[in-house]
């Protein structure tokens, strides 16, 4: 009998959990797990959500899941298929501080594929215009895309004027903060290998974006979940067989080896563990390595965005839209806002309840740095003065707002350097201890369940 710890109850620790305890069962692998939370309501700060009427809504990040994604498989397994709403098809516009412009339709990561559609873009000036028919595309080749930049590759391949006015505001809105100074290879891993196939990047995308393109940046259906992100995790839970034992409330306070395993000591218990899996934050578990100056080196270099998201509900007759718009993407000189989604518009069914439903992404991270301390009401105040420029006399009823500060690992050049050595690191140095999802990455949830269900199939083939 193998006894295993899991150190963080989050999605990343019970989405491992889930995967293990399931492979255990189908390989009749004899096996204990104890999944160590110091706190019980852990999904607090980053799945919260509120009832309107009825309905529950999330009011955070992870709010919809494309149908060609490991989550949504996941939630297939679950049983959860009847919960999902597939999405009405909606149009993405920018608003450049004067009018909505209409995003060219061919579009995959930003990247403009139709020379037509662009150049008759209202997005750009005649004089802009005529710089993108001059050079739209350059030849240059990235030899090693490790090392540069997502503003690197796109301003080696297309116009510097179509990077700062469409491919900039565009990715910025879909991945929560700017990542034009992050690493390529990490942020933009479908385009990375999409361009180590094949040089001549726009025939490739071209190739891709026939898989059924919903939107500029993914492809697949897209759904929406007829229930809370923090109901999925209840339901995860429900799946868990009588091998898994939850020990919530409980800090751990040490980890220390011992013979072919460790001691874990968290509340008034010391167990013995022979596998040990991290999935909290460094800044839970690093007091665990004190002496270690290597660990700590890495994590005190490391860089963390910050995020708010506000969700805004607003009756129907105080907001006029077009019905086909989903998104407004606001460009870079605006001074807050870099996206507004109408939730409604894409859930029909939301509308049955008399309101329209707007969720506004701050993504910027200066300004999101500027205003994070700033109170809900002040927050709130900022958002309507930018959203009644386009809609005017724009009234409010409620507004919900999500603040979470150092959130994600910034994806830098120096990031991208270091992640595969400090991988080999803790694979030599810490036999039996596996850190994944937040505690060592900058990953995106999608990434984090496909972490979790590898080293879950990694762990009981080596049991």
């Amino acid at each position: 009998m193998k006894n295993i710890a899991v150190i963080g109850g989050g999605l990343s620790g019970l989405t491992f959990t889930y995967f293990l305890d399931k492979l255990a069962t189908i390989k009749s692998k004899k096996i204990n797990i104890d999944i160590i939370e110091q706190n019980s309501d852990f999904a607090k700060s980053k799945i919260c959500n509120f009832q309107y009427n009825q309905e529950i809504y999330d009011n955070g990040w992870h709010n919809t899941i494309k149908d060609n994604g490991i989550l949504f498989q996941m939630i297939l397994e679950l049983g959860l298929y009847r919960y999902l709403i597939e999405s009405k098809q909606t149009v993405k516009v920018i608003y450049d501080g004067n009018d909505l412009k209409n995003i060219p339709e061919k579009i995959f990561f930003g990247y403009p594929l139709d020379k037509g559609q662009l150049l008759s873009s209202d997005i750009f000036n005649l004089k802009e215009k005529i710089s993108i028919f001059m050079k739209l595309h350059k030849n240059s080749k990235l030899y090693d895309i490790s090392k540069i930049t997502v503003e690197d590759f796109f301003l080696s391949k297309i116009n510097s004027t179509v990077y700062d006015k469409l491919i900039e505001p565009i990715l910025t809105s879909h991945y929560g903060s700017d990542i034009s100074k992050q690493s390529f290879s990490l942020v933009l891993p479908d385009l990375a290998f999409a361009t180590i196939k094949n040089s001549d990047v726009e025939n490739v995308i071209n190739e891709m974006y026939k898989s059924n393109i919903s939107d500029n940046i993914l492809y697949g259906k897209e759904y929406r979940l007829k229930f809370t992100l923090k109901s999925l995790i209840e339901s995860l839970e429900s799946h868990l067989s009588n091998k898994v034992f939850r020990e919530f409330n409980s800090k751990v306070t040490s980890i220390e080896k011992h013979k072919k395993g460790y001691i874990i000591t968290y509340g008034d218990k010391k167990r013995y563990y022979d596998q040990v899996i991290i999935t909290s934050k460094h800044t839970d578990f690093l007091s665990f390595f004190e002496d270690d100056k290597r660990l700590k080196k890495y994590y005190k270099e490391l860089t963390f965005t910050s995020n708010i998201v506000a969700t805004l509900l607003v009756k129907k007759e105080n907001l006029n839209i077009n019905s086909n718009i989903g998104d407004v993407i606001f460009s870079e000189e605006n001074k807050y806002i870099s996206k507004v989604e109408y939730v409604s518009n894409k859930w029909i069914d939301i509308k049955s309840q008399n309101i329209h439903l707007l969720r506004v992404y701050i993504n910027r991270q200066d300004r999101v740095n500027e205003i994070l301390d700033k109170s809900d009401c002040e927050i709130e105040n900022i958002i309507l003065k930018e959203l009644s420029s386009i809609h005017k006399n724009l009234v409010i009823e409620k507004a919900f707002i999500n603040k979470i500060d150092k959130n994600y690992i910034y994806a830098n050049i120096k990031y991208s350097k270091y992640i595969n050595e400090i991988e080999k690191y803790l694979s030599t140095n810490y036999d039996k201890i596996y850190f994944i999802g937040n505690s060592k990455k900058a990953i995106n949830l999608e990434n984090t369940i496909i972490e979790s269900r590898e080293v879950a199939r990694y762990i009981v083939e080596k049991i």
